[in-house]
């Protein structure tokens, strides 16, 4: 993000402030902050967020008292604000089959995830910050990875306990893990191919409604 600098009496540069509201304020910095997080992932400093934002860095520390409170907000701008809450809907519809629901849904989520910021942050956060990476883990398994489990069962006609174990949710991780897999090495190649895309959606889901099938039916 470029801004306009004027120089202190050292020939330091020192942003040139626009008046913006708190709220306005707030937001350039969290979107200068996303920008530099993506570009060098959560290494990089307070400092060079600041200067993103044309601000200086005590005027960044107004609004976040820390770096970690900044990385609280960039998680909930990338990760919690890109859920569509249609998408509830679509995964608890049962006039769909859970194959047909889920594949309608990871369509719809990878077409607004895989962009380059999303998957560098992503990226980044599995590498490096592992309390970042455990907060997106938590929210996937809530929202996207028990409910597949809890459906799956009712589906094959087994209980409907609320309750997902630790080993229920190894086979979804996969399926989860491996198409973002698929779209990392799809941005790091410069595809966008929405066809593939949907095709190896189709190929993983049918694995897990295998793999469940042996697992939850119920014995004839």
């Amino acid at each position: 993000m470029s801004t306009q600098e004027q120089h202190n009496s050292s020939g330091a540069p020192v942003p040139i402030r626009r008046r913006l509201s708190p709220a306005a304020r707030r937001d350039e910095i969290v979107s200068a902050a996303v920008e530099l997080f993506a570009e060098s992932g959560f290494d990089g400093s307070t400092r060079d967020v600041a200067r993103g934002a044309g601000i200086t860095q005590p005027l960044l520390y107004r609004y976040f008292p820390n770096k970690e409170s900044l990385i609280e907000a960039v998680y909930a701008r990338v990760f919690l604000e890109s859920w569509d809450p249609a998408w509830d809907d679509i995964l608890l519809d049962r006039s769909l089959s859970v194959r047909d629901r889920f594949q309608r849904f990871y369509e719809a989520y990878t077409e607004s995830i895989f962009r380059p910021v999303w998957l560098r942050l992503w990226h980044f956060a599995s590498l490096r910050d592992a309390e970042v990476y455990s907060w997106y883990k938590e929210v996937v398994q809530e929202q996207i990875l028990k409910p597949l489990v809890r459906e799956r069962r009712i589906e094959l006609g087994c209980d409907q306990d609320f309750l997902v174990t630790p080993v229920e949710l190894e086979a979804p991780w996969l399926l989860h893990g491996g198409l973002l897999n698929y779209g990392w090495a799809q941005q790091v190649a410069g595809n966008d191919d929405g066809d593939g895309r949907a095709e190896a959606i189709r190929q993983m889901l049918e694995m897990y409604m295998l793999f469940t099938e042996a697992r939850y039916a119920t014995p004839s």
